[in-house]
């Protein structure tokens, strides 16, 4: 990838590389130039790189979405880890029996169903970095904080909010989170009690996943079901239009309420953590070994 800057989608990539690595596979991140363009501060340290044309005919390939018009040039097995539906693309034969299809919700997985008619996709669990995001009990959280990221549904969340103060609403004081690094990112979440989540449409977004780790409460758009934790009044509180978005806000000013939905939503996180579901699904993959 020609690129300095890491997507949520990459980052996933790499933390389930560092599991098949833990359970023994000579996992590697591919990069044109060979080198580890994105930095400390925006990856993960400690994976090994190299150049993409140094890969070998025998190595099984895992290409994002975003590149999935490489596949034809691979030699041997590859995966098509469809992540994002702005990305999917019917530009390799997927019909291949050396190729294999990954996807991490059931929005996905449907559009998938259509894109890539005959084969079916994998379900992949993404993986949330329990370390990155430790679990904060509201209590320890700052009164009233709200954030919101405006790169996905700026007028979404301007409009929620404007109905929340014009209902009388007090307690919340929104803040907009955008273009920060993975290390402040992850750092930044160590405060706020909730996080309005506006996306309208994902593949299976981490923040929302992440906040619901870190103990803060979710609200607002589950981006047509492809943000699936979020189970109404279990997980989060899930409103896809402005006025029961700004009830919402309202109703989560209770204690009680937050302390449920926080607990709720950790529980459902810890699926995600790399020793649970994610080194359970690399133990499958590596035992069935689809490539051989």
């Amino acid at each position: 990838m020609s690129s300095d800057v890491v997507s949520g989608g990459t980052l996933n990539i790499m933390r389930h590389a560092r599991i098949a690595r833990a359970l023994g596979a000579n996992a590697v991140l591919a990069t044109e130039s060979g080198r580890d363009t994105y930095g400390p501060s925006r990856a993960l340290a400690g994976l090994p790189y190299i150049a993409w044309l140094q890969r070998r005919p025998e190595d099984v390939c895992i290409v994002p979405d975003i590149y999935t018009h490489q596949i034809p040039l691979i030699n041997g097995f590859a995966v098509a880890y469809l992540q994002s539906p702005s990305w999917v693309r019917n530009d390799f034969d997927h019909r291949l029996d050396r190729v294999a299809l990954w996807t991490d919700s059931p929005f996905m997985f449907e559009l998938c169903r259509k894109i890539y008619p005959g084969k079916t996709a994998s379900m992949v669990p993404n993986v949330i970095d329990d370390q990155a995001f430790p679990f904060i009990p509201q209590s320890r959280r700052r009164k009233g904080e709200l954030i919101a990221f405006p790169r996905k549904g700026r007028d979404f969340i301007h409009e929620v909010f404007r109905r929340y103060v014009a209902n009388g609403g007090s307690y919340w004081r929104l803040q907009l989170l955008d273009g920060l690094p993975f290390h402040r990112f992850a750092a930044r979440l160590q405060t706020p009690q909730a996080f309005l989540a506006s996306a309208e449409v994902e593949g299976c977004a981490l923040p929302p996943l992440e906040a619901m780790a870190a103990g803060i409460v979710v609200v607002g758009k589950d981006a047509r079901g492809a943000n699936f934790y979020m189970k109404h009044r279990e997980t989060a509180l899930v409103a896809n239009d402005p006025d029961p978005a700004a009830e919402a806000l309202a109703a989560i000013e209770a204690d009680e309420l937050r302390e449920e939905l926080s607990r709720g939503g950790y529980t459902a996180a810890k699926t995600w953590f790399p020793e649970n579901e994610p080194t359970a699904f690399w133990k499958r993959f590596l035992a069935e070994r689809p490539w051989a």
